[in-house]
C-alpha cells in the first residue's frame, strides 16, 4: 500500500510529522515553518536538523506561491489562533478577503488554488476557537466551517483533553478533520447519522472514544456567505452554539458535548 503524501504547514519542530511517520502510512512531501518578527528561526533550524532541508520551506507562507507546493493527499497543521473576520473589497475580484496576516486564509488560498486539492485535512488549534470572539461567540469557527464547505469539504471536530486519555496534563486542543467530497469518507459521513458518526462511526471516535453528557445535541444551518457570517453570526449572544464535538456537512451543523472514555 502506497503512503499518503502529506503537506505540513506551521510545522514547528515537527510534532505532526513525528506522529504521521510513526504510523508508516504517511510521507511528508513539503513542509513550511516561519516565525514572524524574528530573525532567528529556531524552530525551523531544529526541524531541518531532525528531518533535513529537502522540501522544507522557511518563508512566510502568505508569500509562498501555491505553484511551488507539491500536490498532497493530506494537509496538516496547527495554525495560529487569530481574528478570522472577513471583509469586502472592491479591489478583490472574488469579493472576499481575510484579515491581512491571518494564516487561516493561507490555508484557504492553497486549497482553493490547487487543481488537485488535498483529499483530507488534519488541523489543530486551541479550544477557545469554538467560542471566539467575545462579541460573536463561535463566529470564527463558523467562518472556517463555511469556507471549507464552499471548497467541497465536510468536517468533524473534537476538543481532546489529553488528561482524559491517560496523559499527565490537562491540555485541551481542538482537532478537526476535513474530507473532500471526492472521498469515500465524505460519502460515508453523508450517509451516516451525525450522532452515529460522532459517537461510533467517525474517524475521531475510533481513536478517542467518548460518551454523551446529559446536554442535548444542537443542530442548525450555516448557509450565508462569509461576509454575512463575519458580520452577523451569533451577534451579541453570551454562549457559542458549538459544543466540543460535532460534524458539518452541506451547511448543516450537528454538535454535542461529550466526555472522553478510556
Amino acid at each position: 500500500m502506497s503512503k499518503l503524501k502529506a503537506i505540513e504547514l506551521f510545522a514547528g519542530v515537527g510534532g505532526f510529522r513525528l506522529g504521521l511517520e510513526k504510523t508508516g502510512q504517511y510521507e511528508v512531501v513539503w513542509s513550511n515553518q516561519w516565525e514572524p518578527s524574528t530573525k532567528a528561526q529556531h524552530a525551523s533550524i531544529v526541524y531541518e536538523e531532525r528531518f533535513g532541508k529537502e522540501n522544507h520551506c522557511n518563508e512566510d507562507i502568505s508569500e509562498v506561491s501555491t505553484e511551488v507546493i507539491p500536490d498532497g493527499d493530506v494537509l496538516v497543521g496547527g495554525f495560529p489562533c487569530q481574528d478570522y473576520s472577513v471583509a469586502t473589497t472592491l479591489q478583490n475580484s472574488k469579493g472576499l478577503i481575510g484579515k491581512k496576516g491571518v494564516l487561516w486564509w493561507s490555508i484557504h488560498r492553497i486549497l482553493s488554488e490547487k487543481k488537485n486539492p488535498p483529499k483530507y485535512l488534519f488541523l489543530e488549534n486551541v479550544d477557545r476557537l469554538l467560542k471566539s470572539p467575545s462579541a460573536q461567540r463561535g463566529r470564527d469557527f463558523a467562518i472556517m466551517l463555511k469556507s471549507l464547505d464552499d471548497l467541497g469539504y465536510a468536517v468533524e471536530w473534537r476538543v481532546i483533553n489529553a488528561a482524559e486519555y491517560g496523559m499527565p496534563q490537562r491540555r485541551r486542543r481542538i482537532f478537526f478533520l476535513g474530507y473532500h467530497k471526492s472521498t469515500s469518507l465524505y460519502k460515508a459521513l453523508k450517509k451516516s447519522s451525525p450522532s452515529n458518526w460522532v459517537f461510533s462511526e467517525g474517524t475521531i471516535a475510533s481513536a478517542f472514544p467518548v460518551q454523551q453528557t446529559t446536554q442535548k445535541p444542537i443542530s442548525f444551518e450555516i448557509k450565508d456567505d462569509l461576509v454575512h457570517i463575519s458580520e452577523n453570526f451569533n451577534l451579541g449572544e453570551k454562549l457559542s452554539p458549538f459544543q466540543n464535538s460535532g460534524v458539518f456537512i452541506n451547511g448543516k451543523v450537528f454538535t454535542v458535548k461529550t466526555i472522553g472514555q478510556l
